[in-house]
């Protein structure tokens, strides 16, 4: 975290934070008279001393400093700033409030604080500030943090600042707007399978005008041309993997999917390769799979290599027995499920009844996951349907919105 986003609490504030009182003050300690050597020495002695004690003191009690000194410190620091942001965010969209209507500001900029990080969190009027008050008071603490002071400037508006271990981070600013709607439920729209399209689809799904994912199939003959035209527009984009279906089922995965009888040495090596076809990738999602997807040890493997380059895993469930979100669970990614088939057969009818399926789905529980294909009635059913649920209150977000993070849900 650069220098410039700390902010020191004085010593009154700390105790209060620390839950210590401040201690009464002792008498001078009178030293003997020592020599000029001695003297040096027992300064510099003190001074390893003081400098201990102050990191001690700012790592929050925490019997020793972490590997790399102040600068573990610093990224333990902002990779915590990180996470409680996407807690906030979480816990206020579980409250309807839309993605527009939370806005950041970085520490110096207009409209935000000399040295904290502002969150300005508008809601309806329709919702009450306690309600997202306490919601943001438990993803903070949910987080190890606190909030350190609040001041209820109207009855419209709320200031809560955000602290860790002694540190002040964030103000998040609640403020009531009477004429918002909130959202009737979120959901994520993924389409699979490109790679091989046309250009002509590609720009109609782009022209949806809401935010998608889409997933890009290595190995096919356009992946890494498509993957970079979408990444240059701004669209959430994942390697869409090959991987063992059930056996039976007709398949041809070509050269890098993944099988149960994968080494489990090759598997992040394929991930890799995977990868470099699809740049801009954020995460991973399986392409079949509904073998590999079932087995322990290769998805053990390959949560492994996701988390060693920060990436996170859909889930398509192809299959009820699928492990795959428990094993992302325990290699600590972000990871998410598709609830909905949107085009299971490529019939109009039957794409309205499981769009119909989808927004039913996000008004009981608040989200959906969707997953369909690059078709012309898929495009069609959804030319037609997304501005319908729009103007009922549904709100269209990429898929990393709705993810599961480990040890806390959305």
């Amino acid at each position: 975290m650069k220098p410039g986003l700390r902010h020191r609490l004085s010593r009154e504030d700390r105790a209060k934070v620390s839950g210590r009182r401040r201690p009464a003050a002792r008498p001078a300690l009178r030293l003997p008279a020592l020599s000029g050597t001695a003297l040096r020495l027992l300064g510099g002695a003190l001074g390893v001393v003081i400098v201990v004690a102050v990191l001690a003191h700012r790592l929050g009690g925490r019997g020793g400093l972490p590997e790399g000194g102040e600068g573990a410190v610093d990224e333990d620091l902002a990779a915590w700033c990180v996470e409680v942001e996407l807690a906030a965010r979480d816990a206020a969209a579980a409250l309807g409030l839309r993605e527009s209507w939370i806005m950041r500001f970085e520490p110096g900029s207009t409209g935000g604080d000399s040295v904290l990080t502002v969150m300005e969190f508008r809601f309806p009027g329709d919702l009450h500030k306690e309600v997202l008050n306490l919601a943001m008071t438990r993803a903070v603490e949910s987080l190890g943090g606190g909030i350190v002071r609040g001041v209820e400037h109207s009855a419209a508006r709320v200031e809560l600042e955000v602290a860790r271990r002694g540190v002040m981070t964030h103000r998040f600013v609640l403020q009531r707007y009477s004429g918002y709607r909130r959202h009737a439920g979120r959901l994520a729209l993924v389409i699979d399978d490109f790679g091989r399209a046309s250009q002509a689809t590609l720009d109609a799904f782009v022209g949806l005008g809401i935010p998608w994912t889409a997933t890009v199939i290595p190995g096919t003959p356009s992946a890494t041309r498509q993957a970079r035209w979408f990444s240059a527009r701004g669209v959430c984009l994942l390697v869409h993997m090959p991987m063992e279906p059930e056996a039976g089922e007709e398949w041809e995965l070509g050269e890098g999917a993944l099988y149960t009888t994968t080494a489990r040495d090759d598997v992040d090596a394929l991930v890799a390769a995977a990868l470099s076809e699809v740049p801009g990738a954020r995460g991973l999602n399986n392409h079949m799979g509904s073998a590999a997807t079932a087995d322990p040890d290769l998805m053990r493997a390959l949560m492994r290599a996701l988390a060693d380059r920060g990436l996170f895993f859909l889930d398509s469930r192809t299959i009820a027995s699928s492990v795959a979100a428990a094993e992302a669970e325990r290699a600590a990614i972000p990871w998410a499920e598709r609830d909905v088939f949107l085009d299971p057969e490529d019939d109009p009818e039957i794409i309205e009844r499981q769009f119909a399926s989808a927004l039913d789905r996000a008004r009981r529980t608040g989200r959906a996951v969707v997953i369909g294909h690059p078709r012309a009635n898929t495009l069609t059913v959804l030319q037609r349907r997304i501005p319908q649920a729009r103007e009922a209150g549904f709100e269209f977000v990429t898929v990393d919105r709705l993810l599961n993070r480990p040890g806390r849900r959305p």
